[in-house]
């Protein structure tokens, strides 16, 4: 550890696989999990997460693109992944070489998959979405059935699974999540009822494991709540453990006068006599601009503000209350330290986003380190 950058990120390995123990609690044993590792485990690392969440009996990872997928191939990963934001179709060859799965909307990708497969001998396993209310990606309710006739006995495909996402599973008006999840019930009629027997269907997300015990279906597909982070208030019900802790260390203080500006833009003036710390984390770190004047760290058990404009590399932190304060000292940017902490939601609060970006903002020049 005195080896790696004085600003990281130390990632809990157990406290994810307590996330997710806590997932496989609350949807019974008969469900399965896709656990969602996409945008490098939103910030926190996507080999050592789908490594920990496969040990804890995940049945398969969710990434969004298909170069994820690849990365995790070509690093030892041989469980199923699905790749869940779709595809063009120069890249059918990948999803066929590289054994992944694919959420298929597209009649036309269909059928250069089953020839690409077809040519090599495999058998690729889809999951046909269907839009119920997202507007983003998948097959019109009107057109399943449909769809489902002409792919389903293309060689090389298996559809193994239908899926809808939710678009409103975490605001407090439940109504349009009922109307989607009625939708996807009537869908999954259709396909019983012309002999389409599929053997998985998924909709829930974080907030629906969270709100919506019917939407659980035969697999669900938890993200950010395998991460620690909260989505309303009912969530708070349980006991999620947060997996990033985000660290620097004072590399500076600096004695100033009443009056004097701090940083680019003079944008605060002290209103008294200060000491100000300069820590080594910018926005080029994912720490964001918009906490300039704004945002809060941790150092010795206190909670002390940010004042004047983040940069690239570097902030600077208001210490005058902190006695004995020195260079060195440990500052918590997101965390625990003693009695306090900051999470990323307060953080997100802050720079109106939600948790997901925050933990996603923390670049790749920030060491990761797990425990």
């Amino acid at each position: 550890m005195q080896n790696i950058r004085a600003t990281h990120a130390e990632i809990d390995l157990e406290a994810f696989k307590e996330n997710l123990l806590i997932v496989k609690e609350r949807i019974g044993a008969s469900k399965k999990i896709l656990a969602v590792v996409k945008a490098d485990a939103y910030g926190h690392g996507a080999l050592p997460l789908s490594k920990k969440g496969l040990e804890a009996g995940v049945d398969m990872l969710g990434v969004g693109i298909v170069e994820e997928g690849i990365e995790l191939r070509e690093k030892g990963i041989d469980a199923p992944i699905l790749v869940l934001g779709g595809i063009l179709e120069n890249q059918v060859e990948e999803i066929v070489d590289y054994d992944l799965s694919l959420v298929l909307f597209s009649e036309k990708v269909a059928t250069l998959l089953s020839k690409r497969a077809a040519e090599k001998g495999k058998v690729v396993r889809v999951h046909v979405k269907v839009d119920t209310g997202m507007v983003r990606l998948g097959i019109p309710l009107h057109e399943v059935l449909g769809f489902f006739k002409k792919i389903w006995d293309l060689k090389g495909i298996e559809v193994e699974g239908v899926l809808t996402h939710l678009a409103c599973a975490d605001e407090k008006e439940k109504e349009m999540t009922k109307i989607q999840l009625s939708r996807f019930d009537e869908i999954l009629k259709e396909l019983r009822a012309g002999q389409f027997e599929v053997p998985l269907a998924h909709a829930a997300n974080s907030a629906a494991i969270i709100n919506f015990p019917e939407s659980y279906y035969s697999m669900v597909r938890p993200g950010i709540m395998l991460y620690g982070s909260y989505l309303g208030e009912k969530s708070r019900e349980l006991t999620l453990k947060p997996v990033m802790t985000w660290k620097t260390k004072i590399i500076n203080l600096l004695e100033i006068s009443e009056g004097e500006g701090v940083s680019y833009g003079h944008r605060f003036f002290s209103k008294r006599r200060s000491v100000i710390a300069t820590l080594p984390v910018g926005y080029a770190d994912g720490y964001s601009r918009l906490l300039s004047n704004r945002g809060k760290v941790i150092i010795n058990g206190k909670k002390v503000p940010i004042v004047g404009t983040v940069c690239m590399d570097m902030c600077m932190a208001d210490v005058t209350d902190i006695p004995d304060v020195k260079v060195g000292d440990e500052v918590v940017l997101m965390g625990r330290q003693k009695s306090e902490e900051i999470t990323a939601e307060e953080i997100a609060g802050l720079i109106d986003t939600i948790s997901y970006e925050v933990y996603c903002k923390v670049s790749a020049r920030v060491p990761r380190v797990y425990v």
